[in-house]
């Protein structure tokens, strides 16, 4: 047989995988997504550790304001927290490639379904560990607040912080997102019908 006739002389038809190979995946699957809801307590812990507070000042007579800059600070927690999710569905979508003989279906919808709720609940233990700083006494100059006062001589005034806040619950989603585009990038590189599967158990 020539090059020519393997061109054109119909293959092998690609294979497929059937219901009882899907069905063989949901254990495998369901394993997978109860690990990555684990991974969300740690890295709630790590968000929590990293994650600038926001310095308030009291003043007397019950006014209140943030020195210069502080108030980036509410930015760069969320930021923060996006940053970690992403690339925590980037990493979690790139290992559930790694696992060739349960290529399919069955492992992309886990993967999905373990980072979306592993980065919900590491946006839930992160607000719940995000620590504030114990209030201190200062003297300040109100004119240098961000809620500027009148020019003067410092007075004396508490510094506290604010728990940093992780965001809303819909960050969770830029997981899901990341860990499904990791998962069909890798398998268009791949290139194959079947993913590259392989019949290891």
């Amino acid at each position: 047989m020539t090059a020519l006739d393997e061109d054109f002389l119909p293959g092998e038809p690609p294979h497929r995988l059937g219901a009882r190979e899907l069905r063989a995946d949901v254990p495998a699957g369901l394993r997978y997504a109860a690990i990555l809801v684990v991974v969300g307590l740690p890295l709630g812990a790590l968000w929590a550790f990293l994650a600038p507070v926001v310095h308030v000042v009291a003043l007397p007579g019950g006014g209140s304001g943030s020195p210069a800059g502080e108030a980036d600070h509410a930015f760069d927690a969320v930021a923060v927290h996006v940053l970690l999710v992403a690339a925590f569905g980037v990493i979690a979508g790139a290992v559930a490639w790694r696992r060739r003989h349960r290529r399919g279906p069955v492992l992309l919808v886990a993967l999905v379904a373990g980072t979306l709720v592993g980065a919900w609940v590491a946006g839930r233990i992160g607000a719940l560990l995000a620590w504030a700083a114990s209030p201190v006494p200062v003297l300040v100059d109100p004119a240098a607040l961000s809620r500027s006062g009148a020019p003067g001589g410092p007075v004396p005034a508490v510094l506290t912080s604010v728990p940093p806040s992780p965001g809303p619950w819909w960050v969770a989603l830029i997981a899901g997102l990341a860990a499904a585009l990791t998962y069909v990038l890798a398998a268009i590189v791949d290139g194959h019908e079947e993913m590259g599967r392989d019949g290891a158990s």
